[in-house]
């Protein structure tokens, strides 16, 4: 929780005059507050890897069986030392995979095993064209880690391709009909009768091309 020390340090109207000496003591007092809270916070920082000094990241990462991988974005590498345990986890099932891949940024993923006219060892990674070739190494590295030993994975890209279908069926149906009745003996009437049916499909779909 950030202390508020605008509202905890506002000084009445007739004191609150910018560049008084009063004001530069709330300034000074202020600044020593905020480095003291910042003081105590730095332990407790230093547990969660995404606000940890990078210096002990490594020591996470090294306690928790992670290596930095070349050309690794900071918040990527911070992300897979946090997330450690949970991946290990969850290592070799389709579950775990999936929600590895979304945290690692890439929730655009299929995995399928047993292919037909395949080996039956084969797992069929199907990634975005664009996050296979910015993550190679990453992907490697996720698949020597966490893939099973008796599994061997191979690499197939997939493209997004919108597909916008104009509408594919439309039908209306209408009856309308009037009647008015008239003597000497009651005024005149009108009856409406209206009776009105319709039925409208609009098709929106979209393919994934392997």
């Amino acid at each position: 929780m950030k202390p508020e020390w605008d509202s905890l340090t506002k000084l009445p109207y007739w004191l609150a005059r910018q560049g008084s000496e009063l004001d530069k003591l709330r300034k000074g007092a202020v600044r020593f507050w905020q480095r003291f809270v910042d003081m105590l916070a730095f332990p407790a920082k230093q547990l969660d890897p995404m606000t940890a000094e990078l210096e002990f990241v490594h020591l996470l990462a090294w306690e928790r069986d992670i290596e930095q991988i070349p050309n690794e974005t900071e918040q990527l590498y911070r992300t897979r030392v946090k997330y450690a345990l949970k991946f290990a986890q969850g290592a070799g099932s389709k579950t775990g995979w999936y929600y590895m891949f979304k945290k690692l940024g890439t929730p655009w993923i299929t995995i399928d095993e047993r292919v037909s006219e395949t080996d039956w060892d084969v797992v069929s990674l199907q990634l975005l064209d664009s996050d296979l070739a910015d993550r190679a190494g990453l992907i490697d590295n996720i698949c020597r880690q966490y893939g099973r030993t008796t599994r061997r994975y191979q690499f197939d890209t997939i493209a997004s391709m919108p597909l916008i279908a104009p509408p594919n069926d439309f039908a209306l149906d209408s009856l309308t009909g009037m009647a008015r009745l008239s003597s000497d003996m009651q005024p005149a009437i009108g009856l409406g009768l209206m009776d009105n049916e319709s039925h409208f499909v609009v098709a929106k779909k979209s393919q994934l091309i392997s």
